[in-house]
Parts: structure tokens; C-alpha cells; sequence
């Protein structure tokens, strides 16, 4: 199945809003972290990508190649698309340090995402950045959460601009 479109500007539905409060919950979290990081990219194999798409926040499987081990890592991530690029946000939940397939893409930036190529780049432009951010709170106003819990570390939650290959 390819990679599925995701607008940022489109307006959420009842059940997505539901979904979406449920992720942000403190129970939420701890599900989201837990049991589904680990079994959304099964599910999103045996379904080829179907379930993920109509019940949950979009999301898809990175993969990238390992900064240390060289070795082909898979994560499944939020993502939506600006023009033809995807985006991805390095958010970690909010957490004091960056998720670890950030330094994979810094290392090593083709990647895959949904089964498709493309060549990861992090945004570094102040305003495009601001720009970027705002629309991924549009797909999942939780980004805005994580950038209130990484405010006080000041750590900059990093934005990365996907062009396809």
C-alpha cells in the first residue's frame, strides 16, 4: 500500500479527536510507548498499512540505517506531508534526549518511509521550522505538549524534511 497523503490542514473527525485525546492522556502515553511502539509495525504489516490509516493518528514505518551499527533499523512515526516532502518530528514524547533514529538520519539520511524512498534533511531555518511545527500540532496537537515538557530542558525538538527519491 503506498504511502498515504496526510494533509495538515485537513479537519479531524470524532473518532480521530477521541484517538487523539486518549494519546495524549497520562494512560495514553504509557500505552503509546509501550505496546503500541512496539506493535504498530506489525500491525501495519499484516494489515499492509490499512488499520493504521482509518483508526489512529498517521503513521507509518521509518526505516534508517543505524549511526553506530550500520545495521537497518525500523520505528513506526507520525508523519504528514508539506507539497510532495514528508515531515517527521523528532519528539521522543517529550522526553529530555532526541529519539535515537534522529541520529540515525543525521548519520545516514536516505530512508524509507511507508515502503517508499526519500532523503531526510532537518529544518534548521527558524521560520520554516515554526511553520513546520505548527502544522504537525494541526495532525496531532500532542506536539504541543512535548514542546511545553522539552521548553524547561531547552531541548529544540528536531524537524526533519523527507524528499522522495
Amino acid at each position: 500500500m503506498p504511502l498515504r497523503y496526510v494533509d495538515p490542514t485537513k479537519r479531524h473527525g470524532r473518532r480521530y479527536e477521541l484517538i487523539e485525546r486518549f494519546g495524549r492522556s497520562r494512560v495514553g502515553q504509557a500505552y503509546v510507548r509501550h505496546v503500541a511502539s512496539r506493535i504498530d509495525p506489525w500491525v501495519e504489516r499484516v494489515t499492509g498499512g490499512a488499520l493504521n490509516q482509518e483508526w489512529a493518528v498517521p503513521s507509518a514505518t521509518l526505516e534508517a540505517t543505524g549511526a553506530k551499527s550500520g545495521v537497518r533499523r525500523a520505528v513506526q512515526i507520525t508523519y504528514f506531508h508539506d507539497g510532495r516532502d514528508a515531515v517527521v518530528v523528532a519528539s521522543n514524547y517529550g522526553g529530555p534526549k532526541h529519539p535515537q533514529w534522529y541520529y540515525n538520519l543525521i548519520a545516514h539520511p536516505e530512508c524509507q518511509l511507508g515502503g517508499e524512498r526519500f532523503v531526510a534533511t532537518e529544518v534548521t531555518d527558524s521560520d520554516e521550522y515554526a511553520r513546520l511545527y505548527a502544522l504537525a500540532v494541526q495532525v496531532f496537537a500532542g506536539y504541543g505538549d512535548y514542546r511545553a515538557k522539552t521548553a524547561p530542558m531547552r531541548r529544540r525538538i528536531p524537524v526533519f524534511r523527507l524528499e522522495p527519491r
